[in-house]
């Protein structure tokens, strides 16, 4: 490990090219560090590859990262298989489908490949403590949950695998924090870990809400926006967020809880199972890349009395 940078953390492998791999990449590369991406569908590397150069100009000019565009591309080598990927790497991020089967693959692999690095993974709702049978030491495995887009939420979640050595917690916090990161330590095990656990429940309740036929999705977040000042309200987060990705840590939860009448929302697999993906495809709840939410007239227009037949409010009632 490169003794000269914060937690003696330098030379970064990421796994899985996808909206938060790229975005790990990129973070990572603007503050110096050589990063390795790999994912097995090479067209999901030249994506990442197209996203960093349409949008790391915008970033760059709010001036939350160092470097410029050429320096954080040049930063970031496509490797051509996960060995390749891990080699030399002192630090490991996995950020591939929210799926624990996949997962486990996945570390069972690195365990293999790269014995000596730190493993962590980005999962947004699952424990590492449920990889880590699969690794050979899980002294070295950890979770490190960051947000998208990672330059409007700079966070980082920490949190053991239950046998992750405190100095390995300590120099990825520290690491975190060289990144401009508010890093917070998620003490004990916590499905959801932090954010995710409190805004798991906003989700349930707001999609519960709309199956259950007391509101659409537009009042829901107009109410929200209002109440809270926010851009955007429980809806429009799940467009931005993926509903692939949604529906699967929403699984993932229904899988482990005790009331046996919880499960995924209608609404909210109807969607998925239409393609409609949110803002990545074009349609979610909302239809982009002009959504309603960002509207001026928004927070003062009516609801169901005003809205088209087949806007994505209306999905949920009586049919």
């Amino acid at each position: 490990m490169n003794e000269a940078l914060p937690g003696d953390l330098h030379r970064i492998a990421v796994i899985g090219a996808g909206t938060m791999g790229w975005q790990i990449a990129a973070l990572a590369a603007a503050h110096g560090h050589p990063v390795a991406l790999f994912d097995v569908a090479p067209e999901a590397v030249r994506r990442a590859h197209a996203l960093l150069q349409s949008e790391l100009p915008a970033v760059l000019a709010q001036g939350v990262w160092p470097g410029s565009v050429d320096t954080i591309i040049a930063g970031i080598s496509a490797a051509g298989s996960l060995s390749e990927a891990v080699t030399g790497a002192d630090l490991v991020i996995e950020a591939v489908k929210e799926d624990l089967t996949v997962k486990r693959a996945v570390f069972a692999d690195l365990s293999k490949a790269s014995p000596d690095a730190i493993l962590a993974t980005n999962s947004s709702s699952l424990p590492s403590a449920r990889l880590a049978d699969v690794v050979a030491d899980p002294s070295r495995l950890l979770n490190l949950h960051f947000f998208a887009p990672i330059w409007v939420r700079p966070m980082l979640e920490v949190m053991s695998s239950g046998h992750t050595e405190p100095a390995i917690i300590d120099a990825c916090a520290r690491w975190g924090r060289s990144l401009g990161l508010t890093v917070a330590i998620c003490q004990g095990q916590s499905m959801g870990f932090i954010i995710n656990r409190i805004w798991r429940a906003v989700k349930r309740e707001s999609l519960r809400v709309v199956d259950e036929g007391h509101a659409d999705p537009e009042d829901i977040d107009r109410l929200w926006m209002r109440f809270f000042g926010s851009d955007f309200g429980p809806f429009g987060m799940m467009d931005t967020v993926g509903l692939d990705t949604v529906a699967d840590i929403e699984a993932s939860y229904v899988a482990v809880s005790p009331d046996p009448t919880e499960r995924i929302s209608t609404m909210l697999r109807q969607l998925v199972e239409e393609g409609r993906l949110g803002e990545k495809t074009g349609r979610g709840f909302y239809e982009y890349p002009d959504p309603a939410y960002r509207h001026p007239d928004f927070l003062t227009s009516s609801g169901r009395a005003d809205a088209a037949e087949d806007s994505p409010g209306h999905l949920a009632g009586p049919r």
